[in-house]
């Protein structure tokens, strides 16, 4: 399948998966806490690899990130639901979750930086 294509279907799947998760999921692990960076679908289709950065506050705990991380996976069959539901593809791919950690990463350089200058 041509990249273009795939791009469009990842672009898609992005939209569905965060209004899924902003307007329908009723997980108390996973509501509000979590947003969707970036989709990979492999050329195939059969998987779709969903990264997703976790709004973490000062006090979150490794323990806190692996209840994120276990919610998304439990609601992932919803997801692909919701995506079979709303984008017209024969194969609709299946979702591996994936945590986005470049947001945290930026925010310990820029922090690093910050000292430095200090």
């Amino acid at each position: 399948m041509k990249r273009q294509r795939l791009a469009g279907i990842e672009k898609e799947m992005a939209r569905v998966i965060s209004q899924a998760i902003f307007m329908d999921v009723k997980n108390p692990k996973v509501k509000g806490l979590v947003s969707v960076t970036n989709v990979r679908v492999t050329e195939d289709l059969k998987f779709a690899d969903v990264y997703f950065s976790i709004l973490s506050s000062v006090n979150d705990t490794p323990a806190d990130r692996e209840s994120i991380l276990e919610g998304l996976n439990e609601i992932k069959g919803f997801l692909r639901k919701k995506v079979a539901e709303e984008i017209e593809i024969r194969y609709i791919p299946e979702i591996r979750v994936k945590i986005d950690d470049s947001i945290e990463h930026a925010v310990k350089i820029s922090k690093l930086l910050n000292d430095l200058k200090g």
